[in-house]
């Protein structure tokens, strides 16, 4: 959902029952079996030395295979590292970066406001009272890339659990230290539900303005305006201690739409399929969350204005090229993964006219300027266009690439 103005987070409690490498200029790398998977992973990791020079940093990935590749960034506590518990910190999704976290909310980092320089988080950081473990997932997020297919919370959740075991391993240290779980958007069908391989200590759960359960979350719209565990849609829009945001007769409007987004919901939580779930988010977004949108305001922050600048500079800090190289990037850094495979999926089962036209072709290079920018599938009066080294925001990472397409488009030039 989209109504946040601060960290709420919800702390679980849980009951439960690697020596430091040195200082290297070259990756140093360390390789384990995966667990439930027949593959063998391999964690490389530098040394760096930005933000925090005070403590021990290890960034690198985890290589699965030759298609899936995972970055990672861990900064040792401040204070007591080897009994100061870790905490691992994923930012939304899954699909966009936990640099956003390290950089400019609980991490050590912080930038200038030129983007220029690092700084240390004085006020915020937790590594001064915890390990840190921030981890960009799923692949082509952040700095993590790949082509293998991970396009469900459940093999995206398997991914991040392979990491952290990998990580244990390579690290044994931290593996008998009490272990926390903190991020954003965090799916009940996201949490720590696989069995264990190597015992991890975990602790606690933190989740900040998640989505657990969409379906509770939107019911929770029809509550009383005076129940507060309901932050989003109508309460959130139209009745919050900021005062409403929106016209009566809009706020009327999400109340009205709001029960058939519920029974939409309600019909994908029980069949489950891809049509189904399409169908309520389709509705759902656009006859209630959106209708929010027609207030002006920010869709993270509701006291502030869709034209206020929201952020720091840091992804231009991260993609110089003396960054890129102490931290071991291999790629540019891009904020979050679109997932290209779901929507590249839904226009294969999309009916139109000329639907058979479009599902007997097959992905092919797209050039622009003679250099393949990207995939292209095209039949009747449909065209899918994936664009490589692009987030979510397309013609903010390759202008070029999508001012063509759009010229193109204009002119009925084919692509």
């Amino acid at each position: 959902m989209i109504f946040h103005i601060a960290l709420l987070c919800l702390l679980v409690s849980v009951l439960t029952s690697c020596d430091a490498f040195p200082a290297l200029e070259n990756p140093r790398t360390f390789s384990s079996r995966l667990y439930e998977e027949d593959a063998v992973a391999t964690l490389s990791f530098k040394q760096p030395k930005l933000c925090d020079p005070t403590v021990v940093q290890y960034s690198g990935y985890i290589d699965v295979d030759t298609d899936e590749h995972y970055f990672f960034w861990f900064f040792e506590s401040r204070h007591n590292p080897d009994t100061a518990g870790l905490t691992m910190w994923l930012n939304g999704g899954p699909g966009c970066t936990s640099m956003t976290g390290l950089w400019e909310e609980v991490g050590p980092c912080k930038v200038n406001t030129e983007g220029t320089k690092d700084l240390y988080n004085e006020l915020g950081s937790w590594n001064g009272v915890t390990n840190m473990l921030f981890l960009d997932q799923p692949a082509n997020t952040g700095f993590s890339y790949g082509d293998r297919l991970v396009n469900s919370t459940d093999k995206a959740k398997l991914r991040a659990y392979q990491f952290l075991q990998l990580f244990l391993e390579a690290f044994p240290k931290y593996q008998k230290q009490p272990f926390h779980l903190f991020g954003y958007i965090l799916e009940k069908n996201q949490s720590p539900s696989l069995p264990a391989n190597k015992r991890i200590n975990l602790e606690s759960i933190g989740i900040g303005n998640g989505i657990t359960d969409v379906l509770v979350q939107v019911k929770l719209t029809l509550a009383p305006v005076t129940f507060l565990g309901s932050q989003y849609a109508e309460t959130m829009a139209c009745h919050s201690s900021y005062g409403s945001v929106l016209l009566p007769s809009d706020c009327e409007e999400i109340r009205n739409n709001t029960p058939k987004c519920v029974h939409l919901m309600e019909t994908c939580e029980k069949t489950g399929t891809v049509q189904d779930c399409d169908n309520a988010t389709v509705y759902c977004a656009k006859y209630v969350e959106n209708i929010y949108l027609r207030s002006g305001r920010d869709i993270y922050d509701i006291r502030a204005s869709q034209d206020q600048k929201s952020g720091t500079e840091f992804p231009k800090f991260l993609n110089t090229p003396h960054v890129l190289k102490q931290i071991g990037a291999r790629t540019k850094f891009r904020h979050c993964s679109t997932n290209v495979y779901g929507v590249h999926g839904w226009t294969e089962v999309f009916d139109f006219k000329a639907s058979g036209d479009y599902r007997g072709k097959e992905l092919k290079p797209w050039l622009v300027d003679g250099v393949e920018a990207g995939q292209i599938q095209y039949g009747g009066n449909l065209t899918f266009i994936r664009v490589y080294q692009a987030g979510h925001k397309v013609p903010y990472y390759q202008p070029k690439a999508c001012r063509q397409m759009f010229i193109n488009h204009l002119n009925h030039i084919p692509m």
